[in-house]
């Protein structure tokens, strides 16, 4: 037989035990749904890229504690909704390329609301507007005139892309750099067919 003495204490610690669960959790709750900091914008812009019947919706977003501690993204949705390609990265890093040096000034709301309606205006074109990889040529960039240009492709698949006049869309990688995507008609996804800059 178990003395009374021990079945309270028993009792007792099991009540404290599930308080301190419920506690936790309370806590957990309170700490997840503690707003959103300061620096939260968003961008939208309308494109015909993926379907010629359907228009895709670019939309950027920033989030961080402040704007000068921002991080971006990128993101390329069909008219369904569904995702077709995002990047993301960090607004001085686009802006002004690296992490800010110490006493770099404050970047304000207004100045990321600003880079991200630019950002989101992507400039649409045709990969038939790319430059040509000459034949005999190692790589793009040698075949380049002005640009330092890399695709991820040989040159037959480049060629044989670049030559059908795909609907291309190019938008900001970095300060200096771009990035520019077509929908393979091989596998129907969205592929980045080059990256340049200076």
């Amino acid at each position: 037989m178990v003395p009374a003495a021990f079945g309270d204490r028993m009792r007792l610690f099991v009540f404290t035990l599930a308080a301190l669960a419920l506690s936790a959790c309370g806590q957990q709750q309170q700490s997840s749904s503690a707003p959103s900091a300061g620096c939260a914008h968003e961008a939208t812009q309308r494109v015909t890229w993926s379907d010629a019947n359907a228009q895709d919706t670019i939309t950027t977003r920033s989030e961080g504690p402040g704007c000068s501690q921002a991080i971006v993204l990128f993101v390329a949705r069909n008219a369904e909704g569904d995702p077709l390609w995002t990047f993301s990265s960090t607004y001085y890093d686009l802006t002004s390329g690296g992490v800010p040096p110490e006493g770099a000034p404050a970047v304000t709301n207004e100045q990321v609301q600003a880079f991200l309606a630019d950002w989101a205006n992507v400039t649409v074109n045709t990969s038939n507007a790319l430059p040509e990889w000459r034949e005999g040529v190692a790589t793009l960039t040698e075949s380049a005139s002005t640009f330092a240009y890399d695709t991820p492709f040989d040159r037959e698949t480049y060629e044989a892309l670049r030559a059908r006049g795909l609907r291309m869309i190019c938008y900001a990688a970095a300060a200096e750099a771009t990035q520019c995507l077509v929908v393979d008609p091989a596998s129907n996804a969205p592929t980045m067919i080059v990256a340049y800059g200076p």
